[in-house]
């Protein structure tokens, strides 16, 4: 144990002394929060725009201006319901700002593209209740009324075009239910008369039934955290393949493996490496979650309804019946992508012989990630019942099954199949370390090595 922990501490301390680990580590943190300021900054920077719409009866405008009316009205009752959920207090004026008004109608200046053109190019501006702008767009009912033209020289945004397809289809809608003698609400009557649909769990006898069987979110608390868990999984491994192949690479170029191996054990060498990388990443994602959580526990502490709102995720992570799989499952995976990773980086020179290890790896842990993503929207499709028995998906897919409730026998024999894999692996790997690391093996060698393990004679050579 003691040589084992030396190799530990020998490579931990190398890891975290690099300012490349401290950068990564405050990388994610620093990212979310400029994500999260640029993103703000860019909805309320955005500038307001003109445009003008070129039609003889005003209905078509009026159309359009009582969409984006319904628009902000939506935007603020959801704004306020949010508000009145986490029971912070806002005013009618905070909720309006919150929805800015950012395309304002004004009168067009003339009524052909050819005369509105410098309006739009810029040369010309007009006025409005934000000053002189230029026009950014304009629309333009064609001869008979068949077509509404939009013209504009930004094609990016297209706000505003949207706005004017939902507002003709109300428009459509309204003209079509008057020729018929109805009033112009009538599908909204219908649609305010139509059944809710309210979604219900139906309970076992021996689950407490806590809050009636209405679907609330502590029955889908446990499927979010046992896919956050399988997703950091996921990430925990793809972290590891720098780490492992780059120290590998640099111990195997330098010769330090020989001097390492004079004093410690082979298994005890790969033990140590392990735990340390496991320790760098670890200390990576907990600082990560600690960030998240200091962030979770201001916001709680600002409005009392959002530690209701965690409630429910702290009781699913801290459930042993998902925890303890999730543990056994999340180590087992560990060790097993790690032992193959750290034999495969054994048998590099060089960066350039790594790097053409690095696109089959990048498809070995891709398999995963879809795999997840098909498991978090149907965890019970059939699919993932099969591909949770193969070994390479198991420490995935097993902590996502675990919120539907799989027979005790089928979680017991996956963990013993990922037992067995992982413990074949790592045999497996501990010989491809040792030719590499102690005997030079390179990559070309590695087919002659599983040949010789399955007890396949390599052919002879021809003279």
């Amino acid at each position: 144990m003691r040589n084992i922990y030396l190799i530990f501490r020998r490579d931990f301390l190398g890891y975290v002394k690099a300012w490349g680990f401290w950068l990564s580590l405050a990388a994610v943190p620093l990212f979310l929060v400029i994500g999260a300021g640029f993103g703000y900054f860019a909805a309320s920077s955005s500038p307001v725009r003109y445009y003008a719409v070129v039609e003889p009866s005003g209905v078509i405008a009026g159309a359009i201006e009582a969409e984006f009316a319904r628009s902000e009205a939506r935007a603020a009752a959801e704004t306020a319901a949010l508000a009145a959920d986490m029971q912070v207090e806002v005013s009618s004026d905070q909720v309006a700002a919150a929805t800015p008004r950012k395309f304002i109608q004004v009168a067009a200046p003339a009524t052909t593209i050819e005369d509105l053109r410098p309006y739009l190019l810029g040369e010309k501006t007009v006025a409005g209740p934000d000053g002189d702008k230029a026009l950014f767009a304009a629309f333009l009912l064609t001869e008979g009324g068949g077509a509404l033209q939009y013209w504009s020289t930004d094609v990016n945004v297209t706000t505003l075009q949207y706005a004017a397809e939902t507002a003709m289809r109300d428009l459509g809608r309204r003209d079509a239910l008057l020729a018929a003698g109805l009033s112009a609400d009538f599908l909204k009557h219908v649609d305010g008369a139509a059944l809710p649909v309210t979604a219900f769990r139906l309970r076992s006898e021996a689950e407490p039934a806590d809050g009636g069987s209405e679907v609330t979110m502590a029955d889908k608390a446990p499927a979010i955290v046992a896919g956050a868990l399988a997703y950091f999984l996921w990430l925990m491994v793809f972290s590891i393949i720098q780490y492992l192949l780059m120290g590998t690479i640099e111990e195997r170029s330098n010769k330090i493996f020989d001097t390492l191996l004079t004093s410690v054990k082979l298994p005890e060498l790969l033990a140590g490496k392990l735990l340390a990388v496991f320790a760098v990443t670890s200390t990576m994602m907990l600082s990560w979650g600690l960030f998240a959580g200091a962030g979770s526990a201001i916001a709680a502490s600002q409005s009392p309804a959002m530690m209701e709102m965690i409630d429910p995720f702290i009781a699913a992570a801290t459930n042993p019946g998902l925890i303890i799989p999730a543990l056994v499952s999340f180590m087992l995976g560990y060790v097993l992508y790690g032992a193959i990773f750290m034999a495969l980086g054994s048998l590099c020179d060089t960066i350039q012989e790594a790097q053409t290890l690095l696109s089959p790896m990048m498809i070995l842990l891709m398999l995963p990630m879809f795999a997840i993503f098909i498991a978090f929207n149907d965890p019970g499709s059939p699919v993932i019942d099969y591909a949770s028995w193969v070994p390479l998906f198991t420490p995935f897919l097993l902590i996502l099954r675990i919120p539907q409730d799989p027979p005790l026998w089928e979680i017991l024999a996956q963990m013993g199949l990922m037992a067995v894999t992982t413990a074949l692996i790592v045999w497996g790997a501990t010989k491809v370390y040792r030719a590499g690391a102690v005997h030079g093996a390179g990559i070309g060698d590695l087919v002659g090595m599983v040949k010789s393990a399955m007890g396949m004679k390599p052919k002879a050579v021809k003279e």
